[in-house]
């Protein structure tokens, strides 16, 4: 799904495009349990689509792991899948 947060004032599309994100990426973190190297693909996809979308990092960043429900909740991944997912989104972020 397309959507820039930079050009499109539209509430509606932007809860459209953060709902799609997140259901995309709880899916995909679903089918990489127990796999450290398909989590780290699951969130270097979310972190892509997030930035290609131009939303702010601390949106990012909340709607990850922070926000209630997060991905991460939503999810339903065990503790060490969610440390591989913050392990992963932080190798992202600091690189």
């Amino acid at each position: 799904m397309n959507y820039d947060a930079r050009t499109n004032t539209s509430e509606a599309e932007r809860t459209a495009f953060v709902q799609w994100l997140t259901e995309q990426t709880v899916a995909e973190l679903q089918a990489a349990r127990d796999n450290e190297s398909a989590i780290h693909t699951a969130v270097k996809n979310y972190v892509k689509h997030a930035l290609d979308a131009h939303l702010p990092f601390e949106e990012i960043e909340e709607l990850l792991g922070i926000n209630e429900p997060c991905i991460m909740d939503l999810a339903e991944l065990s503790e060490s899948d969610e440390e591989a997912v913050v392990d992963a989104f932080e190798d992202l972020c600091n690189a």
